[in-house]
């Protein structure tokens, strides 16, 4: 809303001349928008400091505003102080936009690789809804997130979870996950579940003998176990994961894939449910 003051700033001027100012504002706005919140900031704590004039490059050019320019500018924003929250929003909410869409051509673009690959899935045989999930077994939030899952996929019989091994916590965590992938090799996928569930309630250290001890309670070899965890294949897995993340930049754990987001950190059982319900509800009405 534009108060008094403002508006008797605007009366001063005749329409021709204000019209020009506000041509002029909108070029520095939008260089200052190019710069981000950053250069927002900047610009508008050098106008307020300094009322003798504006400068803001433009395409790689310096522009140089005059004296009065800079003087009415800082006028105008030092009684509407509201402009500057509304253009953060504008640009938060572009902002937001833009990482949605390049999220969404990601997962187009990889879509094969995120839902079709041969990771292990717990949940439905044929799902309505499937999610991926990056972790990593000594992953805080990862263990944090882990009941969360388990009770969505006990709730719902309609929705799947593709299971992307995702060691990035030093040699320990690629251990473990080289160990569970060994176990699947081996056993299957129900083997491979039940070792996984072991990982994700174990709260200690991953060394080599707390890992034989956990698969031995498990019920498998850990001789064996080991022995196969060395395998090239098994390798390639990792490999496979750690590109695809990279790929979608996921940089951290746990980060999840859904059919039309990605979303990066822990997520809470209400959060994961909102997003599986907005994708079945979006699937029934297409």
């Amino acid at each position: 809303m534009v108060n008094k003051k403002s508006y008797q700033l605007s009366r001063r001027l005749n329409k021709s001349h204000y019209n020009q100012y506000i041509v002029l504002f909108r070029r520095w706005l939008k260089s200052t928008l190019r710069q981000g919140a950053l250069g927002i900031i900047v610009m508008v704590s050098a106008i307020v400091a300094a009322p003798y004039g504006a400068q803001a490059e433009n395409a790689g050019n310096e522009v140089n505003y005059s004296d009065e320019f800079g003087k009415n500018v800082r006028s105008y924003l030092l009684n509407n102080p509201d402009v500057i929250l509304e253009v953060f929003s504008i640009l938060e909410n572009k902002e937001k936009d833009k990482k949605a869409q390049i999220s969404h051509d990601l997962i187009g673009q990889y879509e094969n690789q995120i839902f079709t690959g041969g990771d292990a899935r717990k949940g439905a045989e044929t799902p309505a809804v499937t999610f991926v999930e990056f972790f990593d077994y000594r992953c805080t939030y990862c263990k944090r997130v882990f009941p969360e899952v388990s009770a969505l996929l006990d709730n719902r019989a309609d929705v799947a979870v593709v299971m992307k091994e995702f060691p990035i916590l030093g040699p320990q965590s690629e251990a473990a996950s080289r160990t569970a992938l060994a176990v699947r090799a081996l056993h299957g996928d129900a083997a491979y579940l039940k070792i996984h569930d072991a990982f994700m309630g174990h709260t200690g250290e991953f060394t080599d003998r707390d890992l034989a001890r956990l698969v031995e309670t498990a019920g498998f070899d850990p001789i064996a176990v080991q022995f196969r965890s060395q395998g090239d294949d098994i390798a390639e897995v990792i490999r496979a994961n750690r590109s695809l993340a990279a790929k979608l930049g996921i940089n951290g754990t746990p980060a999840f894939v859904f059919e039309d987001s990605i979303a990066p950190g822990m997520m809470s059982y209400e959060q994961i449910v909102s997003k599986v319900d907005r994708i079945a509800l979006k699937k029934s009405t297409q």
